[in-house]
């Protein structure tokens, strides 16, 4: 297939197979896709001392985040288009397209969440740091994947960097349903989004090794840097996943609500601002929920500093030693619970 860019001058002839091993073809999304996995893999064995990780339950996590991941994209992609599949076999079979990212990232911290409390029982928030960069890295390579497969681009545009191939059709929505309407040369999405991630990666890089003051930050960090770009890219993407026929569309909402509720954390971490979480505790009573002798209370909890930011910031340290003499975090009486 033939990608061009008119106005830039540029053409190219690819080719969705990298190369078929015994008799099986193997796409160029799937070599992009682990070449992706390969480099994050790489960059959290190099940074396990910053995060303060171990390599050997890491790699664990990672792969079982892996599998999770795809499983997951291909879950959240198949639930938005029921209608598009017959059979069983049409759902899983993921060699003709088909995955989200947000499934992906979602049941892979997810899956990653279950490996760190209940089967590695490591931090999870520092786990969740080095793996948000490797998201990044993995992100920014593998959309090059959608280029080869001409998919994900966006609606017509006249910019310079406008692409055209036999894929890129002016689109119109006619009863909930995205129709061609003739060809033209459309925004690059995939160029877009491959760039925002990796400029995000040097980012948080960055400030990782420089500013990297309480655990979960660069988690935060992440879903507020990513999902700024995603709200906007896909709102001039066609192929989107809609929640609400030409009104809503799921990955942009998704993106909206983790920039709202991340950054909201982000800041109170920042600040050193505790955050009231529900919790559940026995009362000895029998009149808690249901009769059960429980009762719940809010609690105050703080994100931790990182050794990071105590090796720059010694007086952090020594704070943070002071309050924990004083039961840090605090739980907040029944009494204060039903005053507030």
């Amino acid at each position: 297939m033939e990608v061009s860019f008119p106005k830039l001058g540029l053409a190219f002839n690819i080719d969705r197979v990298a190369f078929s091993l015994f008799g099986l073809d193997i796409y160029w999304y799937a070599v992009l896709i682990m070449t992706g996995f390969i480099l994050a893999v790489l960059y959290a064995w190099r940074s396990t001392k910053t995060f303060d990780v171990k390599i050997d339950p890491l790699i664990d996590i990672v792969l079982v985040g892996l599998f999770c991941g795809i499983l997951g994209a291909r879950i959240y992609y198949v639930i938005f288009r029921l209608k598009s599949y017959n059979s069983l076999w049409d759902m899983i079979n993921i060699r003709d397209g088909g995955l989200a990212i947000y499934g992906g990232v979602i049941l892979a911290f997810v899956s990653g969440l279950i490996m760190c409390k209940y089967v590695e029982k490591v931090e999870i928030l520092p786990v969740f740091d080095i793996a948000a960069i490797g998201f990044l890295i993995g992100q920014g390579i593998g959309r090059w994947g959608n280029f080869m497969n001409q998919e994900a681009f966006g609606s017509q545009t006249n910019l310079p960097w406008g692409m055209y191939s036999a894929n890129t059709y002016y689109y119109n929505m006619v009863d909930g349903v995205s129709q061609k309407i003739g060809p033209t040369t459309v925004h690059p999405c995939f160029l877009y989004e491959s760039l925002w991630c990796l400029t995000g990666f040097v980012l948080l890089h960055f400030i990782s090794r420089k500013v990297y003051k309480f655990k979960g930050q660069m988690f935060l960090s992440y879903l507020v840097w990513y999902g700024l770009g995603r709200a906007w890219i896909e709102g001039l993407r066609t192929d989107s996943l809609w929640l609400v026929d030409d009104v809503v569309k799921v990955s942009q909402l998704l993106a909206v609500l983790c920039v709202l509720a991340a950054g909201a954390l982000l800041y109170l971490g920042w600040n050193d601002k505790p955050i009231r979480l529900p919790g559940i505790k026995r009362t000895g009573k029998g009149s808690g929920l249901a009769g059960l002798g429980y009762s719940v209370e809010l609690l105050n909890v703080y994100f931790q500093p990182t050794k990071v930011w105590t090796a720059a910031h010694p007086e952090t340290e020594d704070a943070q030693t002071s309050q924990e003499g004083t039961d840090r975090p605090t739980e907040i009486s029944s009494e204060e619970s039903e005053q507030s």
